[in-house]
């Protein structure tokens, strides 16, 4: 089914008022109550409505609607439809003059969609190769007369108190929050042996991107991540409050990263904290950890940990999640797991936090459901890697006692 949108286009001097509405329409668009989605071609131009009040019907030779410049089959498409609108509407070339002899562009900023008997309004906050993410920020109600410029005229300058709060939202990184940042919620699935992790996450990326998570997105220059690090860890004994381990991860700075998960039994929500470019090196981590907890430690093997990442972003709630494909093996290579875990992230959203939990479970139900689908050997469980090394010393421990009673 067809749907309405309103590309809504600024100068780009000041003042930035508002010098045109694109009013476009397109099939199988990727939005939500939060966010929407908009990749290159969704959108065919249907008319330009102008602050003279003309309405002026596309033609339909009309080139192929195009703002985005990640690359030159981008670009040179988004220099095109820029000057075919300049040439068609002459007004224009001085209000999205590019400045520095660069030619007339269009610079993304809200668009408005037709939800019912509403005017969705969505604020441009990030672009990607792939598409660009409009975050909606206000609703208004349908106008009685037919839709023209001057109701976008009038209900913009109407939103200028709630921009203007949320402009604090719009730098890069503070759209972004976090329930409980001091937790992490994960779910795990194990595999049965070293499956290929790599074409297991182009799997689900593409999937994902195709639409086969209904309302989820790749998040926008968080598609793919490698991480590959080792992990020097500690078990903080006692069973009480302190329990859990400590991990020291080198950087490749020679700084160091300390990571530290309180837990008695191992669960899908466990205290978490993360600190950053220490001064620390490998002959300090042993005194280090015993500054962190009264708890005695125990030193466990040391592994290395290999990661592909993918992000996913709700547009129905902001919420983003990770499907993270693990291969962990100790720094001699005797032993190996690999899991894949699917943990919340953060969320993006001008809006009150909300459907977590479900948005947690479905992305969850996504992952096990596709590995069963594609034949890959798995069980869901809570086994962590301190599981992982802690078995292994306790069978070295075991190995060394009957030893120990001959000798």
């Amino acid at each position: 089914m067809s749907e309405s949108v309103y590309f809504l286009v600024h100068a780009n001097t000041a003042p930035r008022r508002l010098v045109a509405v694109l009013a476009c329409s397109g099939t199988g668009l990727r939005k939500g109550a939060n966010s929407f989605y908009l990749r290159g071609g969704d959108l065919r131009l249907q008319a330009v409505w102008l602050a003279d009040g003309r309405c002026d019907a596309a033609p339909p030779d009309s080139p192929a609607f195009e703002y985005r410049s990640f690359n030159a089959a981008q670009r040179a498409a988004s220099r095109h439809f820029c000057a075919w609108l300049c040439a068609r509407h002459p007004a224009l070339g001085s209000a999205l003059d590019a400045g520095a002899g660069l030619p007339p562009r269009i610079a993304p900023t809200i668009v408005a969609t037709r939800e019912g008997d509403s005017l969705a309004f969505h604020h441009f906050v990030q672009q990607g190769e792939l598409g660009s993410l409009f975050v909606r920020y206000r609703d208004e109600a349908m106008p009685d007369a037919p839709l023209a410029w001057r109701h976008f005229d009038s209900l913009l300058a109407s939103h200028a108190p709630v921009l203007a709060a949320l402009r604090p939202a719009l730098g890069d990184e503070c759209w972004y929050t976090k329930w409980r940042p001091d937790l992490e919620m994960e779910r795990k699935f194990t595999f049965q042996g070293i499956p290929d992790t790599w074409r297991l996450l182009m799997a689900f990326h593409d999937a994902i991107a195709d639409g086969a998570l209904s309302d989820f997105v790749p998040e926008i220059d968080r598609e793919i991540q490698v991480w590959d690090y080792e992990q020097h860890i500690f078990e903080v004994l006692g069973a009480n409050a302190e329990s859990g381990y400590v991990a020291y991860i080198p950087q490749a700075d020679g700084r160091m990263t300390v990571k530290r998960k309180w837990f008695i039994e191992n669960s899908e929500v466990r205290r978490e904290s993360l600190w950053g470019n220490l001064a620390l090196g490998m002959g300090d981590i042993e005194a280090h950890v015993r500054t962190l907890t009264p708890e005695a430690t125990r030193r466990l093997p040391s592994y290395r940990r290999k990661r592909f990442d993918a992000q996913f972003e709700s547009l129905a709630t902001g919420n983003i999640f990770g499907i993270y494909m693990d291969v962990c093996r100790t720094l001699d290579d005797a032993h190996a797991f690999s899991q894949c875990e699917v943990e919340y992230c953060r969320t993006r959203s001008f809006g009150e936090l909300r459907g977590l939990q479900p948005d947690f479970d479905a992305i969850s139900g996504f992952v096990g459901a596709s590995l069963t689908r594609w034949g890959q050997a798995h069980q869901q469980d809570l086994y962590s890697k301190l599981d992982f090394v802690r078995e292994i010393a306790d069978a070295g421990q075991a190995e060394a006692e009957p030893e120990r009673r001959v000798a």
